[in-house]
């Protein structure tokens, strides 16, 4: 489900086998991590500096955080709908010492601050444009705009750091700038933003152009 580097290995979560597969640059495999720890390992990032691996935990509605030996380091959240809590997180982004969960069954997305565990809240169950239903990949560009997949109305929904929406793409179809059932959102450096149009059997790309305003 969720892929990510780490240093100059590849690691892939594989939700039905409950394990991370660690891979090398060549796509062979070199080491699992999370046996009988995970349950059903979908979103998954890195953090270079720290050197942990953080994994969303779907079916035990928690963030677990692995050493690269595969330790596990510690637990975040248990099941319920407060700030902290999750119900079926999917996939997460983590930057500048944030990590960012897509709580798709809560219909938002949490932002835990590292530094001192605050968390922010982004988006909240609705019908309009900018409220969230499904939501399931999370990404964030150089500016700190936080861009949302909303896979049950097939948009991709963009957010400042503070939580307020700044545009939406897509909408159901498979035109150009079109979606049906968008998962995964990630960026490179080059703030090209990439988008895994499941539905559609594509992937769509998209250029961040600079300004939050």
């Amino acid at each position: 489900v969720g892929v990510t580097l780490a240093e100059d290995t590849i690691l892939v979560s594989d939700s039905e086998q409950g394990l991370i597969f660690v891979l090398n640059q060549q796509g062979q495999l070199i080491d699992t991590l999370g046996e009988a720890v995970l349950n059903r390992p979908t979103g998954i990032s890195y953090d270079p500096v720290s050197e942990r691996i953080f994994v969303s935990d779907t079916d035990d509605d928690s963030i677990k955080l692995f050493d690269r030996a595969g330790k596990l380091l510690d637990v975040i959240g248990t099941k319920g709908d407060q700030p902290g809590e999750f119900n079926r997180p999917t996939f997460l982004h983590y930057r500048d010492q944030k990590l960012y969960i897509s709580d798709s069954l809560n219909a938002r997305i949490q932002v835990i601050d590292l530094r001192d565990n605050s968390i922010q809240i982004i988006g909240e169950r609705g019908l309009y444009i900018g409220n969230l239903s499904r939501p399931k990949g999370v990404a964030v560009d150089s500016a700190g705009n936080v861009y949302v997949t909303e896979t049950y109305y097939d948009y991709l929904l963009i957010y400042n750091p503070a939580g307020e929406l700044l545009l939406s793409i897509g909408g159901s179809g498979n035109l150009a700038g079109q979606f049906s059932q968008p998962t995964g959102v990630w960026f490179d450096a080059r703030d090209r933003v990439f988008i895994s149009d499941m539905l559609n059997s594509r992937v769509s790309i998209f250029q961040y152009l600079g300004g939050n305003e």
